[in-house]
Parts: structure tokens; sequence; C-alpha cells
């Protein structure tokens, strides 16, 4: 009888299940990487009832869990934000400054740790970071949504992201830059966005040369079908930085593992991942139509079966 195999839900059974199956990483897949946004995306996810209760030991703990368990190479841990839409995100510093300073002290790989920041005014702030280098901005392809989320125009916003990229390269040390695209596919107040306009904003975006450029299905209805278009009507050159979000609505899971191999394909090497069931942008969706982000076992299961395919 032939052994039957479990899916991977981590790096280290992952490895397990490829020498049980015999199959041996692509030179794809071994360079394929979870980014973790457990402790940002997952977060503001969260009732208000559960922000409340969750203080900066909570937060150390779930960070110290997540590299155990899961030990990806970056991590999104919090962001710059006003406290009247976020408090829950309010000691971001602390954490950050107590993870950096703590990293200083042990041998082990260290994660690159990066912070939300939505506007060139929060950006200002970034002096109360210790050696803050890695870096998640925000954009979009609907100016509806852009509207709401930030208060801004996506003109206004593409101005200012250039402003930020243009102080980062300035600067002493390497900066990493992660710049998340919202509403890739569809957008909660203008509906279905066409892909033409998606493509035209991403090469809009690419000229800003930022190190990720993360496509995000706000909405959690991005289909295989789309993936395809958008992701063919790329240059090689045009896509080697891109990295996809994706939210995970009940029931569209075998979609999501599609759209996951898909992206492989194309020779896409991240894609974001929480260990924690929430996520979305709560300021501008419902909290009854947020999906939960991509979790680490639909992500791990999605690369053993791509193996054996």
């Amino acid at each position: 009888m032939p052994k039957i195999l479990s899916y991977p839900k981590c790096a280290t059974s992952f490895i397990k299940f490829c020498v049980e199956a015999d199959k041996h990483l692509t030179n794809k897949l071994i360079r394929v990487r979870p980014f973790d946004v457990s402790l940002r995306d997952g977060l503001q996810g969260l009732s208000k009832e559960e922000q409340q209760k969750m203080n900066t030991i909570d937060k150390l703990n779930l960070y110290l869990k997540i590299k155990e368990i899961y030990n990806p190479p970056h991590m999104e841990i919090g962001s710059i934000v006003s406290r009247k839409v976020f408090p829950i995100f309010q000691d971001s510093y602390s954490l950050h400054n107590y993870i950096e300073y703590s990293q200083l002290e042990t041998d082990e790989p260290k994660i690159n740790n990066f912070i939300l920041i939505p506007n060139e005014t929060q950006f200002n702030n970034i002096n109360k970071f210790m050696g803050l280098s890695c870096f998640s901005f925000i954009t979009s392809v609907s100016e509806s949504f852009q509207m709401k989320n930030t208060k801004m125009t996506l003109d206004t916003t593409f101005q200012q992201l250039n402003n930020m990229m243009r102080i980062l390269d300035n600067k002493p040390g390497k900066s990493t830059v992660k710049l998340y695209v919202s509403c890739i596919n569809e957008c909660p107040i203008e509906g279905k966005i066409n892909n033409n306009i998606i493509i035209e904003k991403i090469l809009q975006y690419q000229e800003l040369k930022p190190d990720i450029l993360c496509l995000s299905d706000t909405c959690g209805t991005l289909t295989v079908q789309d993936t395809k278009y958008i992701l063919s009507n790329l240059t090689k050159e045009k896509s080697k930085n891109i990295s996809l979000h994706l939210h995970v609505k009940q029931g569209r899971e075998d979609e999501v593992e599609e759209i996951i191999h898909t992206a492989l394909d194309f020779g896409i090497t991240s894609f974001d991942v929480s260990a924690i069931e929430t996520g979305g942008c709560s300021v501008t969706m419902n909290h009854s139509d947020l999906a939960p982000n991509l979790s680490y076992e639909l992500y791990y299961k999605s690369l053993a079966t791509y193996l054996l395919k």
C-alpha cells in the first residue's frame, strides 16, 4: 500500500515532505520564500475588542512564536499610522527597536523587519526606529480606494512615493522597499478593475524601482485567468520583483492554490503569509467582508502540490 503523505505546514515539514515524496526542489522553488504579515495586516483585521486586548508583550510573543515555527526571512511588524485609525500600532517603534536590539545580541540569521508607512508626513517620524532599513509603502490602482484609505489621490500618492524613495536612495546604508499595490482585480468601492488599467499602473509603479512590488488582492476575488493575463503582459524584467498578497475567502482555497501555481510558473518567488486567521483593509471594507490572509498551511500545501504536478 502506497504511503500517504501529509501536506507540510512549515519550512521544516516542507523539506521533509520533499524527501518523502522523492521530489527535488527546482531552482524556482529553492528561491521561494514567505513574507510574514501577521503583525501588521493580520492584526489590523482583528475586531476592535481583540485589538484592545493585544499589548506589546503579546506581539513580541507572537513574533517569537512565528520565528520559532516558521522562521520567515521577512516580517512586517507594525505601521506608523494615526492613533485614531489604528491604536493597535502605536507601540510599533518600541516593538521594532526591542526586536532589532535583540537581534544584535545573537548569531542567528537576522529577520528583515518591515514597518509600513502610509505617507510622507509619517515618513518623517522614522527617526524613532533604531536602524530601520526595511520599509513598506502603499498605493492602489483605484482612485476611490486610495482616497478612502489614505485621503490622497493616486497622483499625490505617486509623488510622495517618489519623494520617499529618493530620500532613501540618498541615505547611508542599504534600504529595502516593499510597495503594496492594492485592488488588483477588484476595488471594494468601484468594483471590478479592468486588467489593462492594472497593468498600466503596475508599469508606472515599477518606475519607482521598489525592491518588492506586491500585488494585493484586496477583495479576495482574484482569478487564475486574470492572474495569467496580468503576469503574461509584463516583461520578465518588469515582473522579477513582483510578489503576491492574497486574501482567501472560504471556499476559494483551490482557486488560490491554482493562483499560486500560476505565479510560480511566471517565476514569482515571494508570497505574503500570516500565522493568524485574519487580515484585510478594515479602513475601506466592512469587517464582515474581510477575508483572511494566505495561511502557512495553504502556502506550503500549494508548494507541495506544485512539486507533485
